[in-house]
């Protein structure tokens, strides 16, 4: 399953290479609009501080914005411009409490954090470990909740629900998944994170998201079934139909593929 996945996920980006380049440019704009700019014009601190916050908000706000824009590609679906224009309207509410998450997570990273290993108490290094991994497992379940929102809609509550439940049943591959998303983002450095960037981590998710809940689909179908055995040839076949037989030399050269 992570094969195709990783399949998937990559030629899912690149038949779409222009919409990922321009969904990242706005991650861009955001950022350099509310952070780089003001940096670069002596702001003084507390401003430096609150225009932080407000990327931090905008940012996860178009995060949710793009995953559910991804999922629709994860689905085989074209995306246009007015679909991006709903996904906005229809993510903003998730995108704010993702916001305020993930505020949180950079005070512990900028505050708490530090404070915590600058001290030389057992209590301290204690309470620093504790911190550090509590923000590692809370990555692993959060880098779920905004495609699956996108893929079922009802309320944020519910999707970190899923997504908790996702992690518990599948640690092995949200571990590998965090990692990928990790390795696309550091990759698109080369590109000045047009691609693949934000959006192809948000694809990354996307795509996880939607072939894993075939495994709970079949499970429904099929109670009896061994969880420990599922038929992921079978239940990714036609996946793999859509995906087609695709290669990184038809990828570069289709017409000698």
């Amino acid at each position: 399953m992570i094969g195709f996945f990783i399949k998937k996920a990559f030629f899912d980006g690149w038949d779409n290479l222009y919409l990922l380049a321009a969904l990242n440019g706005v991650f861009l704009v955001i950022l350099l609009l509310f952070f780089v700019v003001p940096v670069a014009l002596g702001a003084p601190t507390w401003l430096i501080i609150v225009l932080v916050a407000i990327t931090i908000v905008a940012l996860s706000v178009w995060d949710a914005t793009v995953t559910d824009a991804m999922y629709a590609i994860a689905d085989s679906k074209g995306v246009h411009f007015s679909d991006i224009k709903a996904a906005f309207f229809r993510s903003l509410k998730m995108g704010l409490i993702m916001g305020g998450l993930n505020l949180l997570f950079g005070v512990a990273l900028a505050v708490a954090l530090p404070f915590y290993l600058g001290q030389k108490a057992t209590w301290a290094v204690f309470a620093g470990g504790v911190l550090f991994w509590t923000m590692i497992l809370a990555m692993l379940i959060l880098q779920y909740v905004p495609a699956i929102f996108a893929r079922d809609g009802g309320t944020p509550r519910q999707a970190l629900k899923t997504a908790l439940y996702l992690f518990v049943d599948n640690p092995g591959f949200s571990i590998f998944l965090l990692i990928w998303r990790i390795f696309t983002f550091a990759i698109s450095v080369v590109t000045m994170l047009l691609a693949p960037g934000p959006a192809g981590t948000a694809l990354a998710s996307a795509v996880a998201v939607r072939l894993r809940m075939k495994k709970y689909r079949y499970l429904k179908e099929n109670p009896e079934a061994n969880r420990r055995q599922i038929p992921w040839d079978d239940l990714l076949q036609e996946e793999k139909e859509l995906v087609g037989k695709r290669t990184l030399k038809g990828m570069i050269f289709p017409w000698k593929d």
